[in-house]
């Protein structure tokens, strides 16, 4: 009898045990960085500006046998001559026209624009497999109906092993 009560209480333990299926979840970090992003752009424009020339130096000399004298440059024209009376005569005069110039000009102009972006870097989490429910098996059905009288049977099997030191112990508590 004492043999019987011992399976059936290993018994009882070997149904007892459950185990729960824990999956372990891998964190997710959030990875926050700032950065600045700068543009620049660089325009040339090329202006026409009038510019002025500074004339040139020009001479020129002639020596001739008669009474007059014409001589011309780049700007001027210039004639002289000897009067009756025995004076010299001198006249200068500019030649139509102006000394204009036009030259091109660059002007660079800078345009700096800083602009703070902020990325947001979300790493993708690991999957992990997801239990769907499902129809207990027969075995499950049995252990999840039977928990509590495997623990009465248990009880009692130890009470059955101890009855003779739990017999003499409950004698001596009713004498005092």
């Amino acid at each position: 009898m004492k043999k019987l009560c011992y399976l059936v209480c290993l018994y009882a333990l070997a149904l007892a045990g459950c185990k729960t299926h824990l999956q372990s979840q891998a964190p997710i970090v959030l990875n926050n960085s700032d950065s600045i992003k700068t543009d620049t752009v660089i325009k040339i424009i090329y202006v026409p500006v009038e510019v002025a020339v500074d004339l040139p130096k020009q001479s020129e000399t002639k020596v001739t046998q008669g009474d007059n004298s014409h001589v011309e440059t780049d700007l001027a024209e210039s004639d002289a001559w000897i009067n009756d009376d025995g004076t010299l005569g001198h006249s200068i005069k500019n030649k139509p026209g102006q000394l204009k110039g036009e030259a091109f000009v660059p002007q660079t102009t800078i345009q700096t624009n800083k602009e703070a972006v902020k990325v947001k870097e979300v790493p993708v989490p690991e999957p992990y497999p997801v239990e769907v429910e499902r129809k207990l098996t027969l075995k499950e059905q049995i252990k999840l109906a039977a928990f509590w009288y495997l623990i009465g049977t248990i009880i009692l099997c130890i009470g059955f092993i101890f009855r003779k030191p739990l017999l003499t112990v409950l004698r001596k508590i009713i004498r005092l």
